[in-house]
């Protein structure tokens, strides 16, 4: 399938064929087009514009892309490739950027890709790609353009230029920005590029940003952690029951909490998620991450649930905020675990009975839960730069409904009192496959 791109640039062009191997990119220079917008965005979408035009009916794509120095407030910025006056001279925009950062401690630095899209039908969409990362002190590398050699992704210790091709699209904003291309024009390799062999331009990108923000498939693995330890209560009554559905949407919006404040925290330094990739505002995030919290304590209040629930839940939002800006993966063992016992919080009766036994099976479950956690946590790390093991994590992170299954039916078979919850997780294991067959782009993890 032919993709019009709107570009001389050679270096673009190999890199594009080389991300988006299945589709013929066809350049077209938009000769004469002045780029005189104040972002990347407007400068790709002059651009996709001018050849569209020429090429109706086809998929046609811009970009435009630059690197954004914190400390120089975002230069160069839109203005990367002439920093240093006309013509464009690499060299002596290198220069003038070790100039400009010249005893500057905090180098951090992040390359940003736009890429402007026209469909056959004339809609118009825009995506972003982010590489965050920071200045060295000199160049090094032979390799790709630009300011590739002074450029050293976060995570690495080598520039752009030191990295091979394979290695600099699996991270580069430009191979970030293409990946979501393909994921809406599809892989190239059927079809003539007409508007009836190939998908039309949806506007979604937005929603999709917010699942992915709160990884929605793996919403349903929450109210999980609330069953079991409600279940180990084993001397209930559904009237002693009465808040455990409160508990078990107190949760989930304490989870989308953590999850939004996660994204938050990491805003600079992570890179393919909704805020760093401009997806989803940092102002956006942040209200999100306080309605989610003023959700949960009107729901636990609404619930009536016991008094005993609340010093959890807020042991639980530390956790939260203590991993969030730590990231360390014992406290993610803490928050599911703590999640269990906001389960067996919610249960009334377990405090006016005074049954001193019910301790032992709520911490042997709740430290299963803390060490299964704990360590998905600790091998995840470093899972960014690795697809296959980020896949194996969302896998593990996923697999916790199956333990609390187990652990559901163990009790069933002692007590058949808890056959409710049970039949409970199930649907919550059915709901989790749903979640992650009907959404395969929101990741897990």
């Amino acid at each position: 399938m032919k993709l019009f791109v709107a570009t001389h640039n050679q270096h673009k062009i190999r890199e594009i064929s080389q991300i988006l191997p299945g589709f013929e990119i066809v350049p077209d220079d938009p000769e004469g087009v002045e780029e005189n917008a104040p972002d990347f965005a407007g400068n790709a979408l002059i651009k996709v514009r001018a050849i569209a035009e020429k090429h109706k009916g086809e998929w046609c794509m811009a970009d435009d892309s630059g690197l954004e120095v914190k400390a120089l407030g975002g230069a160069p910025g839109v203005h990367s490739a002439r920093y240093a006056g006309e013509p464009c001279n690499t060299p002596a925009n290198n220069a003038l950027l070790l100039k400009n950062l010249e005893g500057v401690k905090d180098r951090a630095a992040r390359f940003t890709c736009c890429c402007a899209l026209v469909d056959p039908s004339g809609e118009e969409l825009v995506v972003h790609g982010h590489c965050p990362g920071h200045i060295a002190e000199k160049a090094a590398g032979v390799e790709g353009f630009g300011y590739d050699p002074l450029f050293i992704p976060n995570g690495f210790d080598k520039s752009f230029a030191e990295l091979s091709a394979e290695e600099k699209n699996a991270i580069s904003h430009r191979g970030r920005a293409l990946e979501k291309v393909k994921a809406i024009v599809g892989n190239g390799e059927c079809g003539t590029g007409s508007e009836s062999s190939t998908p039309p331009l949806t506007h979604s990108s937005t929603f999709l940003a917010w699942l992915r923000l709160f990884r929605v498939v793996n919403l349903p693995t929450v109210p999980g952690d609330v069953l079991v330890g409600a279940a180990l209560m084993s001397f209930f009554s559904w009237r002693a029951m009465s808040g455990l559905a409160a508990a078990a949407c107190a949760s989930v919006f304490l989870y989308m909490f953590g999850l939004a404040d996660n994204d938050i925290v990491g805003a600079k330094g992570d890179s393919g998620r909704p805020i760093p990739d401009g997806e989803i505002t940092l102002g956006a995030a942040r209200l999100a991450r306080g309605l989610c919290l003023f959700a949960a304590l009107v729901v636990a209040l609404i619930g009536s649930l016991p008094r005993f629930w609340w010093p959890v839940a807020l042991a639980l939002v530390l956790s939260i905020v203590v991993y969030n800006r730590t990231k360390w993966s014992v406290f993610m063992g803490l928050c599911r675990a703590l999640n269990v016992v906001c389960g067996v919080a919610c249960v009334k009766i377990a405090f006016t009975q005074g049954d001193e036994r019910l301790v032992y099976p709520v911490a042997v479950v709740a430290g299963l839960w803390f060490l299964y956690i704990w360590a998905v946590t600790k091998y995840s790390e470093g899972e960014e730069k690795n697809p296959g093991k980020k896949r194996l994590v969302g896998m593990f992170v996923g697999g916790i409904v199956y333990l609390q299954l187990l652990v559901l039916i163990v009790i069933t078979m002692w007590d058949a009192g808890a056959m409710p919850l049970l039949v409970a997780g199930a649907v919550l294991l059915v709901l989790l496959r749903l979640f992650k067959r009907a959404l395969p782009k929101v990741s897990a993890s």
